[in-house]
């Protein structure tokens, strides 16, 4: 071969070699959570509604963790666990844009963590009114932690209230959570009791039979629990 042409080839070889280099840089730049962020110092000027909801003495105790969270992951510690305080923190601040992108962080970093896509799901759902998010987020966080209530009861609950087309849901989804968590059955079947005792002025199921019916299955589990059930007929006394 001739000298020339293995000039040319290492010559390609390395623009090859500087050209991956550089596309990997900007690839992990663009996919780093931004860094203007990590080094920013809060002040309570970044959250002008939070002192709507708190008062003047929680609002500076909250941006001092706050800027502490951020000093952990300028120090790569922590780094999915602060990225979920930071979103708790911001959303208590009421910066709801602000705890969405920290949960979105989260994700990046544990993807195989549950938490972080239960909390989106409950701010689409209450905070941001984005409803087909908030139905997309709580059922993959079901599908990873099918044994937590308090999702079946977001998810139920946004069927219930926001998109009522798929309220004739609601039912199987209570069931089937009280099948998975018969430790907890009760609490599932409460909220069935509770919810086709209501009429349709609180966008209940309306019927009292299914009512009756969810009343005595809890009642077959925790008598106790009678004072906290609708006021309904009941066949069998416990």
């Amino acid at each position: 071969m001739h000298m020339k042409n293995k000039k040319n080839i290492v010559y390609i070889t390395l623009v090859i070699i500087i050209a991956s280099s550089v596309a990997c840089f900007y690839l992990l730049d663009f996919y780093r959570p931004n860094k203007d962020n990590l080094y920013k110092i809060y002040t309570s000027e970044d959250f002008p509604n939070a002192l709507n909801i708190m008062n003047e003495e929680i609002l500076e105790s909250s941006l001092k963790n706050l800027n502490e969270q951020y000093q952990d992951l300028r120090d790569g510690e922590y780094v999915y666990l602060c990225w979920i305080n930071v979103g708790i923190l911001k959303k208590r601040m009421k910066d709801y844009p602000g705890a969405e992108k920290a949960w979105l962080n989260a994700i990046d970093h544990s993807p195989d963590q549950a938490l972080s896509y239960g909390n989106l799901a409950d701010l689409y759902l209450f905070n941001m009114k984005e409803y087909e998010k908030a139905e997309e987020y709580y059922l993959k966080v079901l599908e990873m932690s099918p044994m937590h209530h308090g999702y079946y009861v977001g998810l139920v609950s946004l069927y219930r209230y926001n998109m009522t087309e798929k309220a004739n849901l609601i039912e199987g989804i209570m069931i089937d959570g009280a099948k998975i968590n018969p430790s907890e059955a009760e609490n599932y079947y409460m909220y069935l009791a509770n919810y086709f005792s209501e009429g349709p002025d609180n966008n209940g199921g309306n019927d009292k039979e299914k009512a009756k019916h969810y009343i005595q299955e809890v009642l077959k589990i925790n008598p106790e629990l009678k004072d906290q059930l609708p006021d309904l007929w009941i066949q069998k006394k416990y």
